[in-house]
């Protein structure tokens, strides 16, 4: 069922500053981290980030949000604070959903799980809602609409030059010493400058270590996250998980933001998904990090979609 969400409201909903807590939930291969914003006697909605990048994305649109919301904004594995999985393997997604797991159950929720998704981490939520579906109630999404997808094809005609890069990193990666300013620089250049310098400052602050003889920065990331090798589903499985979903989703679309795949491959699946649950789809003015950027124009969908708030 599609539904067309059309509401936009600028104005900040805080009037007092919110606060949070860094956060380190235990996991068997160290620890998740994470930023709980507001209080923690409530059952917090669930942030995840987007492709290579860290809770520290969603700062901009929690300053402004009411201080009263629980909001638990997570590093995954190998991203921001958290440890990286004990592998030398290729990264997939379901890294990320184990982790995910591990922390909800951590949290020993009572109630259905409401997840808050940018980018890349929809395919978290959206694996994780599909494998649990009745342990998650709603999901809003950030400029994107379906977890990635793996092309067989392509996958076996330059699976070798994935394998090679993996090889790569691990050996040269972390010997790459710049400045911060020119680490968020070469960030926000792969992001098509969809971030402003400040915010992609904001991403490296937690994802670098400085060397304190050179006073240069390297990257903390697990490299494994950047080879796209077989990091995801076949678009066919994908389309079989979407049948499995029954939690309300929105899927915030913006303006100026990024396309990662085909149209025809993506209305696969959201064909899919409208037949199985409640959707719902809005458009704002913006880029791909348009909840950093204009957060503004993101908060009022979160307090109604999210929390169930007038605004």
């Amino acid at each position: 069922m599609r539904n067309i969400v059309r509401y936009v409201l600028q104005r900040t909903y805080s009037s007092v500053a919110p606060k949070y807590e860094e956060i380190r939930v235990p996991v068997p291969w160290g620890h998740i981290a994470g930023k709980w914003w507001g209080p923690q006697d409530k059952q917090p909605v669930i942030a995840l980030h987007g492709w290579q990048e860290n809770c520290s994305s969603f700062d901009p649109l929690m300053k402004i949000l009411p201080a009263d919301l629980s909001i638990l904004a997570l590093d995954m594995p190998g991203n921001g604070l958290s440890s990286w999985f004990k592998t030398q393997g290729t990264f997939h997604v379901l890294e990320d959903v184990v982790g995910l797991r591990a922390v909800i159950k951590h949290l020993n929720c009572k109630k259905p799980i409401r997840f808050l998704c940018h980018s890349y981490s929809i395919g978290i939520g959206f694996t994780y809602a599909s494998s649990f579906p009745t342990e998650v109630d709603r999901t809003m999404g950030i400029d994107m609409m379906k977890p990635m997808s793996m092309n067989p094809n392509t996958l076996t005609k330059h699976g070798g030059q994935g394998l090679d890069k993996l090889v790569d990193y691990h050996l040269n990666e972390s010997n790459k010493e710049a400045t911060l300013e020119e680490h968020a620089a070469q960030y926000r250049k792969g992001t098509m400058n969809s971030m402003s310098m400040e915010h992609a400052k904001l991403l490296m602050e937690r994802m670098t270590v400085v060397n304190p003889a050179t006073g240069l920065y390297t990257i903390s990331r697990d490299p494994r996250i950047k080879i796209q090798f077989y990091y995801s589903f076949p678009n066919e499985f994908i389309c079989e998980m979407a049948k499995q979903l029954k939690c309300k989703i929105l899927f915030l679309k913006a303006s100026k933001g990024l396309v990662f795949e085909s149209p025809k491959v993506i209305k696969e699946v959201v064909d899919v998904i409208e037949k199985s649950t409640d959707v719902m789809f809005a458009e704002v003015d913006g880029t791909h990090h348009v909840h950093m950027e204009k957060p503004h124009l993101i908060a009022p969908h979160v307090l109604r979609f999210l929390f169930d708030r007038e605004v």
